[in-house]
């Protein structure tokens, strides 16, 4: 605390930033000038009386040198918008790139032009337009100097427009759309342009953006000239209707089935401009049917997955509520994690002799979700605050041929606030952080596995120095509480988190009779963030047993210090062949907090591209192994290997009609024969100048030798036993994507992945010396001791037979499996005016499961696509009809 002390007042009192900019004046429209026509050819007449921008940059490839072609860029303004006429002049305007595709398609194959507003001039923050000759349109969100939130859309016009001197581009982007602090007398903004050119993979902007140099909105020029700037009108409703058909397979006697189940909903969506430079965004019943589902997996982890956010609400104006605790590349662990909200019901209810038709809800409906975000005083604000419905599972009761119900998730809300205090013009800053969940939860006993309230929180800062701002300091100090009956407490003391349980822990002890966990958490990084060649830094990581913040973020671990180290060397320029290149180290270890080491490794990594516009990257890691607290979910500590690893992959020139590369991976475990081989390559074709086709297929054949199968009691001697078997395991799926774009406001995107995952374990072994150096003297085989029977096997028998007359010390199921899955949807995306849009989705899920472990792809596609006799995997199928429609009161 000393430390971010002396640190907050060192940014007080440093000099403020005195870097010479480029500076435009805005030219403001008279009555009498008439708004510029958006047609894209830049013959209003009040284009002539605005000063242009001149005299781009390069950033690459040559960072410094003048832009290979000449841009031009002019800004006008009146009381409800700012105009923005951007000319690109080409020497050879037939070769200009200009393939259609839909809004922030970043990823195809064309020339772009961009401007981006720090409305606020705080030199952290930035909104980018951007347009392609076709007049496709992308728009994001910059934060942090560097961070960029795509999920942002703005409601906005454009014209673009080809000629033979090149390719032009009229803005209007609304002052609604803008966040400025409004009022009399003249203000600032930072203001950059941009041009992509294809062709020659070239980026060049209006004030240099040197690679070598950190930061993005900091680097901005100045707009000048905004005058008179009044708050507009900033109320957006955006009411939308949905109506959809399941259909999906199921009869018999299930009194919850529906052939074709019809279902239809409306909501809406809201934002509204408050005093100064808040705005609030809520929505009432939001619907997400048209957000892609989620990739299939096979998790044999004791860790939850993770799955980024797709729904538009949590995504678009997100950057303020991201707060990752995770150290280093590892970014998914956060205080928030938005899909807390409207998850899964956590109360399962199984089928039964009692119960033989159940009708289980699949996520939680959010009746209503509002964030509060801006600025304040010069304070970053928000707030975001969320409740979700109670769900309730149907069953039929067999006895009474009633249907019932239960609770499966009760009523929640969910909180979250972000505070954000910039100082020395962006260049340091502190900040403070709040998460809250609280469930109502009406002395329901069968809910007490559920904590009622979660608090969790702490304090953050970031500091930059030394010259240019080089190098940057940053870090923060959070605390957490859960509170809930004994029950919910000690299923959290008992969790993959921390697993209090453990025997030879001793600084950790399970309480059976606790109704609060409370944990802390720190961390720090010290980095040299800019600089020609070299680049590094230092981190370092403290969490206690009891830290825990699961209930709204996403948290793999806790008990736990690490350290880590990293440098990376830098070419920025071409030199002969190489375009660009990079050569990097990383050192790191890690302990519980009762310093047991975990792990410990190093690794080497590197890529390059060409002139050509070929690239590959590659690296080797060598991990030394360590005590894994978690492997014996919840046993004592198991003393791992160490392996090899590495990862290579190249790409191709991706301005060519077909475009593609491999990457792979793999792993070699000491001691054992342990390996793991990933491959995955990747091809992107334009076929025309409106369909592009993605294929992504990949395949991995992994060996473990000690795969985790079960803790078992053994009845004889009234002692756990952990059980492990060899798992050989073949993963096969495919990703394809075709996009057709009928206009840039009117598109077809088709998604479909089937994926077939088959484990096949054998060998099966008890753990002797969990802490012994050898594998044979840590795993016993029970060779000759397990006895395999119809789905299951039985360990040291008395008897004979699979029976009770067996006399096994303990029993477990087949742990083969075969498992098949196949998602696709296709949606038809209507933009039928500024902000106004039409769905029309339709999609497809199959599913199968087999105890077997055997992969035979012939057989296994086969079924899963109900071309196999002997197994009918049918489909679930939905089509969906969404309208909304954006009103700006």
């Amino acid at each position: 605390m000393f430390t971010e002390i002396l640190l907050i007042g060192a940014a007080l009192l440093a000099p403020a930033d005195s870097t010479p900019r480029k500076t435009l004046a805005a030219h403001r429209l008279a009555p009498s000038e008439a708004a510029p026509v958006l047609d894209g050819r830049l013959d209003d007449a009040v284009w002539a009386q605005a000063p242009a921008a001149t005299d781009f940059v390069q950033s690459r490839p040559h960072a410094g040198q003048p832009a290979t072609e000449r841009t031009e860029a002019r800004v006008v303004y009146d009381g409800g918008a700012v105009y923005v006429a951007m000319r690109a002049h080409d020497a050879h305007p037939d070769s200009i790139a200009a393939q259609l595709g839909r809004r922030d398609a970043g990823g195809i194959y064309a020339d772009w032009l961009h401007v981006v507003f720090d409305s606020y001039h705080d030199r952290r923050t930035g909104y980018r337009f951007s347009v392609n000759p076709r007049g496709v349109k992308m728009d994001a969100f910059h934060f942090n100097d560097g961070n960029e939130d795509d999920g942002w859309d703005a409601v906005w016009d454009v014209a673009a427009r080809i000629d033979s001197a090149g390719w032009t581009a009229e803005f209007r982007i609304p002052l609604s759309q803008l966040r400025f602090k409004p009022g009399a007398g003249e203000q600032t903004w930072g203001l950059q342009f941009g041009r992509d050119v294809a062709r020659r993979e070239e980026q060049s902007t209006w004030t240099p953006m040197a690679p070598d140099e950190p930061g993005f909105s900091s680097r901005f020029g100045v707009m000048t000239g905004l005058a008179d700037l009044r708050s507009p009108r900033r109320l957006e409703l955006l009411p939308y209707t949905v109506a959809s058909v399941t259909r999906e397979p199921g009869g018999g006697g299930d009194p919850f089935y529906d052939e074709t189940a019809p279902y239809a909903s409306f909501g809406a969506d809201l934002k509204y401009g408050l005093a100064g430079d808040l705005t609030l965004t809520a929505t009432i019943n939001p619907d997400f049917g048209q957000v892609e589902a989620d990739p299939s997996e096979v998790n044999l982890s004791a860790f939850e997955s993770f799955f980024s956010e797709k729904r538009p609400f949590f995504v678009e104006g997100g950057d303020i509520f991201q707060f990752g605790v995770g150290l280093g590349d590892d970014n998914s662990e956060s205080l928030f994690y938005s899909r807390r909200i409207g998850r899964q019901p956590q109360r399962g209810l199984s089928t039964d002799a009692q119960r033989p038709y159940v009708d289980a809800p699949q996520q939680t409906t959010i009746l209503g979700a509002a964030k509060l975000t801006g600025k304040v005083a010069g304070w970053s604000v928000g707030v975001l605050d969320a409740v979700t419905a109670e769900e309730r599972t149907r069953y039929l009761d067999a006895g009474t041929g009633r249907v019932e119900s239960v609770v499966s998730e009760p009523m929640a809300n969910y909180s979250m606030a972000r505070v954000r205090r910039d100082l020395r013009q962006g260049r340091s800053a502190v900040g403070a952080v709040l998460t809250g969940t609280y469930r109502f939860m009406d002395d329901d006993p069968a809910l007490l596995f559920l904590p009622s309230s979660s608090v969790a929180g702490g304090l953050d800062f970031r500091h930059k120095f030394g010259a240019n701002d080089a190098w940057e300091v940053s870090g923060y100090a959070l605390a957490s509480s859960v509170q809930g009956d004994s029950l919910a407490i000690g299923r959290l003391q008992l969790q993959p988190q921390r697993y209090y349980q453990r025997p030879d822990a001793e600084h950790v002890a399970f309480t059976p009779d606790a109704t609060s966990l409370n944990g802390s958490a720190a961390s720090v990084h010290v980095a040299k963030i800019g600089g020609k060649r070299y680049r590094g830094g230092l981190l370092g990581l403290y969490r206690s047993p009891g830290f825990e913040v699961n209930e709204l973020g996403y948290l793999r671990e806790a008990d736990k210090v690490e350290v880590a180290a990293y440098g990376r060397w830098f070419q920025f320029e071409p030199k002969g062949a190489i375009r660009r290149g990079d050569l990097g180290w990383n050192l790191y270890s890690g302990w519980t907090t009762g310093g047991e080491r975990t792990f410990t490794g190093a690794n080497v990594n590197g890529s390059f591209s060409l002139n050509s516009l070929w690239g590959a990257y590659g690296g080797i890691e060598r991990a030394m192994g360590g005590l894994s607290p978690r492997s014996l979910r919840g046993g004592p500590a198991l003393q791992t290997p160490g392996s090899w690893a590495g990862w290579a992959g190249f790409w191709s020139d991706s301005r060519k009609r077909v475009s593609g590369g491999v990457e792979t991976s793999w792993g070699a475990d000491d001691q054992t024969d342990g390996y793991r081989v990933w491959l995955g390559p990747y091809v992107n074709v334009r076929s025309s100048s409106r369909l592009s086709i993605a294929l992504n297929p990949s395949i991995s054949r992994s060996r473990s030798a000690t795969q985790y199968v079960g803790t078992m009691t053994d009845a004889a001697v009234d002692e756990s036993r952990y059980l492990f078997a060899r798992l050989d395991q073949t993963v096969a799926a495919l990703t394809a994507r075709v996009n057709y774009t009928f206009t840039p406001e009117l598109t077809l995107q088709f998604y479909a992945s089937p994926f077939v995952a088959a484990g096949d374990y054998e060998g099966l072994m008890e753990v002797a010396d969990p802490r012994a150096g050898g594998f044979g003297q840590r795993f016993r085989r029970l060779d000759g001791e397990a006895r395999a029977c119809d789905g299951f096997y039985g360990v040291r028998a008395t008897g004979e037979g699979c029976g009770d007359a067996a006399g096994f010390a303990y029993t477990v199921g087949n742990p083969d499996f075969n498992f098949k899955q196949f998602r696709s949807n296709a949606v038809l995306r209507w933009e039928y005016r500024p902000g106004s849009t039409l769905f029309v989705v339709w999609s497809q899920g199959r599913e199968h499961y087999a105890a077997d472990g055997s992969f035979r792809p012939g057989r296994d596609f086969r079924r899963l696509f109900g071309m196999d006799d002997a197994i009918d995997v049918p489909a679930t199928n939905v089509l969906m009809i969404k309208l909304n429609y954006w009103l700006n009161l």
